[in-house]
């Protein structure tokens, strides 16, 4: 201590000691009222050590006993520099949950929700469009009932090939870098399939379209890491809403344009959320702070959480994060399948996305052939085919509801059992909508339930997958999910199609449902869990592991 009382750094050439008085006395004696040029000591030495995220801000401060190994009092002719509180900030890095949970949640957050929902909104559109286009072609190029189904699952083959790509990039190179690119791909070759001339011109651009659309859960990961345990399951419902407006979107310009203008201006309508979304994208889009940690790149992640804090209103002077530990480098993409830890989950989960493909999908694509008034077999009449667009829109509209419902029980009772109901709320409601002989009236209130149940599902799938796996394998973990949804989206025209009647299509639907609903109830429940514990319980688990192999080659 100097004559003024002041906490210094170390002098030049010193071992860092614990704080002694000018009388060599421990610092544990000393007074706690000394003041400094900046404000009182005791108030920057006296405050609470870092905290849980889950207590108050005004607890998280710096503690005197962690600084006094590192600090010491000098008496000096020439002070040197003062210990200020951005040095003890420095002394006491804070983990990338407790920074996040600084930062707040607020502008930074409803910005990656805008932009991430509008890509959000393509995959609903781009599924939804496909069930009026495939109707539409079959009078305008007189397509048969498989080349239908080629169609629509060149996207979903697309989107198997594109999902691993899609996650690598993310887990290796950046959730922007993987985001931006797959929306770019997703515009692209949208506004090129209205220029196709011909069959399987068509196919190739909506082939190359299922691969961009298979990136997109990246940017449900990104706003999933940019947000706090305590608002991550209500808020990660709004982007569900992004889902329902991409499908209602599509509902609504196939009613305003599709038999005015065509299928091709339908179709560059249908790309216009997704190009907005690469722009937006590419201007304002940071990258994943916990992706940048799990990178050793703390100096860039402690500079966006700066900035969120400030747009947040929850300024920081400085921000200093802890590294990650150097085992979590060594996971990988195969350890999904390889470690026990994370071997049921994949599969169990793996089970619940391909149902919700099915599932999902397959109500989607069923509605319009439900719907559509042909007469009854001229080619002529096949070409005057129109859609009871009101019961289309009507049935699509009750996904809000699905999403509302979602918003209340997401937390409590929790992720798993508002999937396990809701899928077989699915499996019932895809097993009445084959009895069509009941009604029109009747049929409109079970896709309703049906589309407000499988948005339910949806809602609650997407939100546990990212709590489920580590972040350095979330993105590719992800993609392998969405990967499986595809594939039970890829197989969703077949089971639907005219090799079936309805009332087989509907069986089929409901056993998958119901197949996804005993699986969700496998799972753990992640309600209320920070991203990163899971990551610990995981390597927990790999430790554990990789000891009884080792016990058992002895």
């Amino acid at each position: 201590m100097n004559h003024s009382g002041r906490l210094l750094y170390p002098a030049p050439g010193t071992v860092p000691q614990a704080p002694l008085l000018p009388t060599g006395v421990p610092t544990e004696a000393a007074p706690t009222t000394t003041q400094t040029s900046n404000g009182s000591l005791s108030s920057i030495l006296s405050r609470k050590s870092p905290r849980s995220p889950r207590s108050p801000k005004s607890e998280r401060r710096v503690s005197f006993a962690r600084v006094a190994g590192t600090a010491t009092y000098h008496v000096d002719d020439e002070p040197p520099e003062l210990l200020t509180q951005d040095s003890l900030w420095k002394l006491n890095p804070i983990s990338v949950d407790e920074a996040i949970f600084e930062a707040g949640v607020g502008r930074t957050q409803y910005k990656l929700l805008l932009i991430c929902g509008l890509a959000f909104c393509s995959d609903a559109a781009e599924v939804t469009f496909l069930s009026y286009v495939t109707e539409v072609l079959r009078c305008d190029w007189g397509l048969t009932s498989y080349e239908e189904s080629l169609i629509t699952s060149a996207v979903f083959a697309g989107m198997v090939v594109g999902a691993p790509v899609w996650g690598w990039i993310a887990d290796h190179h950046g959730r922007r870098r993987s985001f931006i690119l797959s929306s770019t791909v997703i515009t692209i070759f949208g506004f090129a399939t209205a220029l196709s001339q011909g069959f399987w011109s068509l196919v190739a651009m909506r082939g190359m379209v299922g691969i961009g659309v298979a990136g997109l859960p990246v940017g449900f990961d990104i706003l999933a890491e940019a947000l706090p345990s305590e608002s991550r399951g209500v808020f990660l419902m709004y982007i569900e809403y992004f889902w329902t407006l991409g499908s209602i979107w599509v509902n609504i310009i196939a009613w305003c344009m599709l038999e005015r203008y065509g299928w091709q201006v339908f179709t560059a309508m249908a790309a216009l959320p997704t190009l907005i979304a690469s722009v937006a994208g590419a201007l304002m889009l940071p990258e994943s702070p916990r992706w940048l940690v799990d990178m050793d790149r703390e100096d860039e992640a402690a500079r966006i959480v700066v900035k969120w804090a400030k747009d947040n209103g929850e300024p920081m002077k400085s921000l200093y994060l802890k590294k990650v530990d150097n085992h979590t480098e060594n996971v990988s993409a195969l350890d999904l399948c390889r470690r026990s830890a994370l071997r049921w989950k994949t599969f169990a989960h793996g089970v619940v996305w391909f149902g919700f493909g099915v599932g999902y999908y397959g109500v989607v694509m069923l509605l319009p052939r439900i719907f559509k008034n042909p007469a009854e077999s001229s080619a002529q009449a096949l070409c005057n085919l129109s859609f009871d667009n009101q019961d289309l829109v009507i049935a699509s509209s009750m996904e809000i509801v699905g999403v509302l419902i979602a918003t209340f029980t997401i937390d409590s009772p929790g992720r798993v059992p508002t999937q396990g109901f809701a899928y077989i709320m699915t499996g019932i409601c895809s097993l009445m909508l084959g009895f069509r002989e009941l009604g029109s009236v009747f049929l409109i209130v079970v896709a309703s339930l049906g589309r407000c149940a499988a948005m339910l599902a949806c809602c609650a799938t997407w939100v546990q997958c990212p709590e489920l796996f580590p972040t350095t394998v979330r993105g590719e973990a992800h993609s392998l999910m969405n990967l499986l949804s595809k594939i039970g989206a890829f197989l969703a025209p077949f089971v639907i199609s005219d090799m079936f009647t309805q009332v087989q299509c509907g069986s089929m639907m409901c056993a998958i449902s119901l197949m996804a609903a005993a699986f969700a109830f496998s799972l753990p429940e992640t309600a209320g869990e920070e991203l990163s514990a899971a990551s610990e319980v995981a390597e927990t688990a790999y430790a554990d592991s990789d000891l009884s192999d080792l016990s058992s080659e002895e």
